[in-house]
């Protein structure tokens, strides 16, 4: 169960670093965003006022014939009632409106009415009493006729109707219903208008306030994908250089320094913590001496050959370098097998050293324990490493091996699972009450 639980808890911890890594890798996808995000809501802002624009400009004129229709319907009957008032309300409520007009009084009053239609420049006009009945009409032909319309009937209930229609000469025309207000008689007037008698005035009027806010957003749009497009390279160009430099930085601390510090999520001291490891430590025999015969510059080309073939071995074998103390490397292991690892790693640097016949070599010990891992120093100043009598005593094994020799203790030995049998023996450590029992491993040129 506990064993799940550790699998269970590195898994997790995992995937939060790989989160982590690719937050911290990638760049902002701010162009991405706005185009996903902000971009699509412009658009259809822009289109909403276009569109909200357009009805409402073809709400209000069809308000404007409407309400200009019922002006004329209203001067029409006006003209009506100061011609002759008597035949005028006889002619709304008969059901025979020929006899009307075979009367004097009634030819005057369809002198009349063909006089208005004239003078207000209507194409034509309609108009119905009672069940759809037409009393007068344009096209004299239809009095007398029935023809209760969708249009007629709307208007019989107090609702102003307007209904675009085509002539046979293609051009387009408004019939308007129209009731005549202030009647007792359920009296209809249809007028026929021109469609582009308002229309241009209207566009006239209505076209700028549409063209001015779209074309203010589709400017703001524009703009605003500019200034994303160059944030966004910007964005780009400064996240390499951060990566860069964090490259570059991780080449100078150890893979568990830049895991503490991408898991931490605070500020300050990353947390120590405890952990059982398997401490390598190599060192450079003879150096100083090899320093006083040698350039600066053959030193550190030295250097950087001896130390590059322990840390390449170190990292082969999945340990971590913690750090490099002048001609002196410090590396650990974790994990069941970080003794079998370790000594491998040892074993590795040891013969490519002597393969790559350099004028010194190196001398390794390794021990297992338990090593505090964390920052130490000051706020202004920080470390990240692994420190503790673990440590200290590998370092001593170090010193106490040979040339091309491994001082490894008896319990990491044995946890190695070499092949090889080798004897032990006793060695004293400075700063431990108790002599340590090692098993040398050397190879030889």
């Amino acid at each position: 169960m506990d064993s799940e639980l550790i699998s269970f808890r590195q898994k997790s911890y995992n995937k939060m670093n790989t989160h982590l890594d690719d937050t911290l890798d990638s760049p902002y996808p701010l162009k991405s965003k706005f185009r996903r995000l902000v971009l699509p809501g412009l658009i259809l802002l822009t289109l909403a006022i276009g569109l909200t624009m357009g009805k409402g400009s073809s709400w209000l004129t069809q308000r404007i014939y409407l309400q200009i229709s019922e002006n004329r319907a209203a001067t029409i009957e006006r003209a009506l009632k100061e011609e002759n008032a008597a035949e005028w309300n006889a002619l709304q409520s008969s059901k025979s409106p020929h006899s009307i007009y075979k009367s004097p009084n009634g030819q005057l009053l369809l002198q009349t009415l063909r006089r208005e239609v004239k003078e207000l420049g209507l194409s034509h006009l309609k108009i119905y009493s009672d069940g759809g009945l037409i009393i007068f009409s344009s096209e004299e032909q239809q009095i007398g006729t029935f023809d209760p319309s969708d249009g007629y009937k709307a208007a019989v209930k107090g609702i102003r109707t307007l209904v675009e229609k085509k002539r046979p000469d293609a051009t387009m025309l408004y019939e308007l219903y129209v009731k005549i207000p202030d009647t007792e008689f359920n009296t209809v007037m249809e007028l026929y208008e021109p469609v582009d008698y308002l229309d241009a005035i209207s566009l006239q009027v209505i076209l700028p306030a549409i063209i001015l806010p779209v074309s203010v957003l589709l400017l703001l749009g524009w703009t605003m994908n500019r200034l994303v497009f160059n944030a966004q390279a910007d964005i780009d160009h400064r996240t390499d250089l951060i990566n860069e430099f964090r490259n570059r930085l991780q080449q100078l601390v150890s893979d568990e320094a830049v895991s503490s510090l991408r898991s931490s999520t605070g500020k300050g001291e990353v947390a120590s913590r405890r952990i059982k490891a398997t401490i390598l430590f190599s060192d450079v025999r003879g150096f100083t001496d090899y320093c006083e015969a040698e350039t600066p510059e053959n030193v550190v080309s030295f250097l950087n050959k001896s130390l590059g073939i322990v840390i390449n071995a170190v990292h082969h074998h999945s340990g971590d370098v913690d750090k490099m103390i002048g001609d002196a490397v410090l590396a650990y292991f974790q994990g069941d097998d970080a003794e079998v690892r370790a000594l491998r790693a040892a074993q590795e640097a040891l013969r490519d050293i002597i393969q790559a016949e350099h004028p010194r070599g190196v001398g390794i010990g390794i021990y297992s324990g338990d090593v505090v891992v964390g920052t130490i120093g000051t706020t202004d100043r920080m470390d990240f490493t692994i420190i503790g009598d673990t440590v200290n005593v590998a370092s001593r094994l170090c010193s106490a091996a040979k040339e091309g020799e491994i001082v490894i203790d008896l319990n990491s030995y044995h946890a190695a699972k070499t092949e090889t049998s080798q004897l032990s023996e006793k060695v004293h450590v400075k700063g431990k009450n108790k002599e340590i029992e090692v098993v040398r491993i050397a190879q030889f040129r």
